[in-house]
């Protein structure tokens, strides 16, 4: 199996970059047979789109992917591709995505114009980092994400919340499995309808039985 790692921070050495590492160690160790590709957009150049609609143009005998910006998106295209299995590790800005990410989503406009989006759909794990205390939330994020790369043939499953988890070193809580922790939730359970903020919906917790021996 081909797997891509995306880290969308535009910080090389922050929270989201020490979990992604954290994650291609955990996939090297579970599934050592397995291609992991890693992505930082911090290390890459790829420049936002800018509308032009030349890749909505069928011009014959040209790449179907084509776009008329020339940088790393080429090479970022080519591992999307190839890979059987995305997970995508970024922070939250203002309940969003940093401008390095947005940019990378933007660029996948060319899928848009392909038949993609109608075939079978590859699974994406969404892992969400941030400090915590935002009242709003990060539900732009899951769905800006979902519906960018849903045109890229790929399907978000789950979404890892990491918000409030990790230290400024990145350090990840002892005893955590990396490639399950968080508070996981499957990505339809993000909604855009809450004035108060975007969550996902409350999960009814489990009743505990105290017995003497629990004491």
């Amino acid at each position: 199996m081909n797997r891509l790692i995306i880290c969308g921070s535009s910080r090389a050495r922050g929270r989201s970059a020490a979990l992604c590492e954290a994650i291609r160690w955990a996939y090297e160790d579970a599934c050592p047979d397995d291609r992991v590709d890693v992505v930082m957009l911090s290390d890459v150049h790829i420049a936002p789109c800018t509308g032009c609609d030349v890749c909505r143009r069928n011009v014959p005998g040209r790449d179907e992917l084509y776009c008329i910006i020339a940088d790393d998106m080429v090479r970022v295209r080519r591992l999307l591709n190839e890979c059987d299995q995305l997970t995508v590790v970024t922070p939250v800005y203002f309940a969003g995505a940093p401008a390095q990410f947005k940019a990378f989503l933007d660029r996948l406009q060319p899928y848009f114009w392909t038949d993609r989006r109608q075939g079978r759909k590859r699974p994406v794990d969404l892992h969400v980092v941030g400090e915590g205390g935002d009242p709003h939330g990060f539900g732009p994020l899951v769905g800006t994400v979902r519906s960018a790369l849903a045109v890229a043939g790929l399907r978000l499953d789950a979404v890892h919340d990491w918000v409030g988890l990790i230290p400024p070193d990145g350090s990840v809580p002892e005893g955590t499995d990396v490639l399950t922790g968080g508070r996981v939730h499957p990505a339809s359970a993000y909604t855009c309808s809450s004035p108060d903020g975007i969550h996902p919906r409350a999960v009814e917790p489990r009743a505990e039985t105290v017995t003497g021996d629990s004491l």
